[in-house]
């Protein structure tokens, strides 16, 4: 029995781990920090709080799994997470319009979206897409105890958040280290044809 508990925890480790490796995960932190002119501070603080929805979505989900029974897991995977894809889908079309719109009324100013509306659609974004991987360990761990559910929900959520931040600062850091006049004409549209491409990557994976 302590050997299956300790598999568990050390599953959800590297599940968590695995799953925040996905350019979902943090790329759109990193990519509209420099779009938005946001500190390192403040990426990294809507990236905390958005893996934090995004864990604590999953963690609730599990705790049904584990009253309900596996077969609510075809639901988060068929529908909750496709929707990521299309939220980052709209939120680089929408980026990609405002750069047009900017280029074609000749305003050079580099106006900006409202951060509170863009730190929502981050936070909607990861919170409708649960770590489907993890929640069947939830349902296995329920034939222990509530505080071995409550252990590996904290392992989750440390693992994911932590992996989001690392990789959001590496790659906010080479971001920020691209000062080309030419692509920063373009920064809105570029921005929003990488989000595009990963929304639509994130529909293919899970389709």
């Amino acid at each position: 029995m302590q050997n299956t508990a300790i598999s568990l925890i050390g599953a959800t480790f590297f599940i968590a781990l695995t799953h925040a490796i996905m350019p979902n995960h943090w790329m759109p932190f990193a990519l509209i920090g420099k779009g938005q002119k946001w500190s390192l501070t403040k990426t990294i603080l809507i990236t905390a709080i958005a893996g934090l929805g995004h864990s604590i979505t999953t963690t609730l989900l599990g705790f049904i799994i584990a009253f309900l029974g596996f077969h609510i897991t075809k639901y988060a995977e068929t529908i909750a997470e496709p929707l990521a894809g299309i939220i980052l889908i709209v939120l680089g079309i929408t980026f990609v319009i405002v750069g047009r719109l900017r280029h074609g009324t000749h305003n050079h100013n580099h106006s900006k979206f409202s951060d509170k509306t863009i730190a929502i659609s981050l936070f909607a974004m990861l919170s409708s897409s649960p770590c489907v991987a993890a929640l069947p360990l939830f349902l296995a761990a329920s034939t222990f105890s509530w505080s071995t559910l409550v252990l590996l929900s904290i392992i989750l959520s440390a693992t994911t958040v932590s992996g989001m931040l690392a990789l959001t600062t590496l790659a906010y850091t080479g971001v920020k280290k691209i000062h080309l006049c030419s692509i920063e004409d373009y920064e809105k549209e570029i921005i929003g044809g990488i989000l595009i491409l990963i929304g639509i990557i994130s529909l293919i994976v899970h389709h």
